[in-house]
């Protein structure tokens, strides 16, 4: 029986990428690459929800004010859980990830190769169009940082396109709803660590990502504070303080 695979996407603020992006994404439903395909509004304050009203064939979901990334995505997990999806499958909703690349993304875990996978913009065939110097400088940095705690190489640990089977979530070794992760990136660099220490089966596929300035001259919402507290779970684990 085929895996049942739920797509996510979070978005905050994106009235000038959603639509697109919600064009681009539909054959993820017709082709039955994704059995549901959900999307969180985190609080936006521009048209991005009505614009997603105009895409009743996702499953759309509104918080009433911005929460943070690691908010929506355990909303996401839970319903992931609740509804017996096998895999879950996550995408940026500001326009930079291929949805293109999602079969892609799944493969591995589809094929039965792997049970997490990580996409890269590094590897040979993926691409990293628009990237400003400074952050390509700080991700090379920071996925060494990870390398070099966890003992295996990676190409690239900050792209928030991954996909991985829900087992993982259901793992009492990994509680990614503990609240010291906070309501940003930092869950996802936590649930990252767990899969390489416990053994999961881990690899890297090439993803394109590409950078385009919004309207305001901005090429992400990632601030500097945010860097930084995504190496917090690196640290606190590897030295036993956390869990």
């Amino acid at each position: 029986m085929k895996p049942r695979v739920l797509g996510f996407v979070p978005v905050y603020n994106e009235e000038h990428q959603i639509g697109e992006l919600m064009e681009r994404s539909r054959f993820l439903l017709t082709d039955g690459v994704v059995d549901e395909l959900m999307v969180i509004d985190d609080g936006s304050t521009d048209r991005t929800s009505n614009i997603l009203r105009s895409y009743p064939e996702y499953t759309i979901m509104r918080q009433p004010t911005n929460q943070g990334a690691g908010v929506a995505i355990r909303m996401a997990y839970r319903h992931a859980l609740e509804k017996g999806f096998d895999v879950f499958v996550l995408f940026a909703g500001n326009g930079k990830d291929s949805p293109a690349d999602v079969p892609k993304v799944l493969a591995p875990i589809l094929e039965g190769r792997a049970d997490y996978v990580q996409g890269s913009r590094f590897l040979p065939g993926g691409e990293r169009g628009g990237v400003p110097a400074h952050r390509l400088v700080s991700m090379k940095l920071f996925t060494l940082t990870y390398s070099l705690f966890l003992l295996r190489w990676y190409t690239d640990c900050t792209n928030g396109f991954r996909a991985y089977r829900t087992l993982i979530l259901r793992d009492p070794r990994v509680n990614w709803s503990q609240t010291w992760l906070g309501n940003t990136y930092d869950m996802e660099y936590y649930l990252h660590y767990k899969v390489a220490q416990l053994g999961y089966r881990v690899t890297e596929v090439p993803v394109a990502k590409v950078y385009r300035p919004a309207p305001d001259g901005s090429y992400t919402k990632v601030r500097t504070i945010d860097w930084l507290t995504a190496l917090r779970p690196l640290f606190l684990l590897r030295l036993g303080i956390k869990q």
